[in-house]
């Protein structure tokens, strides 16, 4: 789970680095840069990408419980409505990968 988690880590911390550069309605350049520089490990995560579809769709249901807490504990933004709506969604998203991979899988 280790390479989804890094996946995650970097979308959460160039989330985090965009909204707090929008708190006041405009990105100047600092801000501009730090968000290019937390976008950088979008490199990687294109890189392994094998290896986290992987990861993800052999996730147990107590990793999904795992990844959602980790998710709630390493997500956090000034906001806390917006930051329990984007938790609330990622834990939603994770429980209906099930159906989604019923719906995807092909019967033998």
């Amino acid at each position: 789970m280790e390479n989804l988690k890094n996946a995650l880590l970097t979308v959460i911390n160039t989330a985090e680095t965009t909204i707090e550069a929008l708190e006041d309605g405009n990105i100047n350049v600092r801000e501009g840069i730090s968000i290019t520089w937390s976008a950088i490990g979008f490199v990687k995560i294109i890189k392994t990408f094998p290896a986290i579809s992987n990861e993800f769709l052999s996730l147990s249901e107590s990793q999904k419980q795992e990844l959602t807490l980790w998710f709630n504990q390493e997500f956090d933004i000034a906001n806390d409505n917006t930051e329990q709506t984007i938790e609330m969604i990622f834990a939603t998203l994770l429980k209906l990968s099930n159906i989604f991979a019923m719906v995807t899988t092909k019967p033998q």
